[in-house]
């Protein structure tokens, strides 16, 4: 099969991948109990007559189908539509939060694959030293602890025991910033920032470091550092090849997790009360928030899709000897 046919197939089905989730959101919301307006009729916000009329504008009194079809159109253009909730567009509740998300998971991610590779790399090259058992073990512990219960030790100890940094939030409530620079780059979005990045980086260390390791124990023996060695290059520069060469499976793993980031996040933020995505999702299911919620888990789903299919593309591009029909 030939590369452009290989596209083809994977472009078709990250399309068909991405109806079907779509579709999964969409049905799963309509299972649910109740509207977002049942309550306010049980508390006595609304009567029936206005709760109907509101439905009316927003839709949900049309037959499922045609919702369905709205819905998807709406994904399409990317016109998300009004909160039910907060009554404004939902692209105004969204967009801001995914970017925080992003200034907290892609720093975190791009740093952990670089220095854990470094250090995965290190390790198997010396197999069987200290240092191997040290980082393996330490970064399988993060690795198989749930995010949210390191996060939650980490306040415990560093906002409430020692007080050295808040607790919530990504800035001080009296914090008035001017513009992105000054939200991003300033000392009290620093400090805020601090203990839910090093959550997110002792989480996602260990999978790079013991890939980088895996890596580098199997090349260790081949022919073309053998032939190295003859030449007389010198370990560090023998351990920069063999790593070099163990580049593409964590290549193609960074982007599978670049992808899959929102996984462990939403409940991170939650810990933190960061105002990403992740906690906007699950205010707006607490809210049966429609709109936002569908908005929220399209854009999460898509992002997985999309950096799966540039993870398949990059492997079938970056190695050679891989079929790309069997990618």
């Amino acid at each position: 099969m030939d590369f452009r046919r290989f596209l083809i197939k994977r472009i078709a089905i990250s399309v068909v991948l991405t109806l079907v989730s779509v579709s999964v959101i969409f049905l799963a919301l309509r299972l649910l109990p109740g509207d977002p307006f049942s309550s306010l009729i049980v508390s006595g916000g609304l009567t029936r007559e206005q709760a109907q009329l509101i439905r009316a504008q927003y839709g949900l009194d049309d037959p499922v189908y045609i919702q369905y079809v709205r819905y998807v159109q709406s994904l399409i253009t990317f016109e998300f539509g009004f909160s039910i909730a907060q009554s404004r567009p939902v692209a105004d509740i969204i967009l801001p939060r995914l970017l925080n998300t992003m200034i907290l998971l892609v720093p975190a991610l791009v740093i952990t694959a670089i220095v854990s590779s470094i250090l995965g790399s290190y390790a198997g090259w010396n197999r069987g030293s200290l240092f191997e058992q040290f980082s393996i073990v330490v970064t399988t512990f993060f690795r198989s602890t749930p995010i949210f219960i390191t996060g939650i030790f980490f306040l415990i100890i560093f906002s409430y025991q020692l007080n050295l940094f808040p607790a919530f939030g990504m800035r001080s409530p009296v914090a008035n910033p001017q513009g992105v620079l000054d939200t991003y780059l300033s000392a009290d979005f620093a400090i805020h920032y601090f203990l839910p990045f090093l959550s997110t980086v002792l989480f996602f260390s260990g999978d790079f470091l013991i890939l980088a390791r895996n890596s580098v124990v199997e090349r260790k023996g081949s022919d073309y550092l053998t032939l190295h060695r003859a030449k007389g290059l010198s370990e560090m520069q023998q351990l920069a090849r063999a790593g070099r060469n163990s580049m593409l499976p964590l290549l193609t793993y960074f982007a599978l997790r670049l992808g899959m980031m929102f996984q462990g996040i939403i409940t991170l933020e939650v810990v933190f009360a960061w105002p990403g995505i992740g906690r906007a999702l699950v205010l707006a299911i607490n809210q049966k928030d429609y709109p936002t919620v569908q908005a929220a888990i399209f854009i999460m789903a898509l992002a997985v899709i999309i950096m799966n299919l540039l993870a398949d593309i990059m492997y079938a591009k970056i190695d050679p000897t891989v079929e790309v029909g069997d990618v």
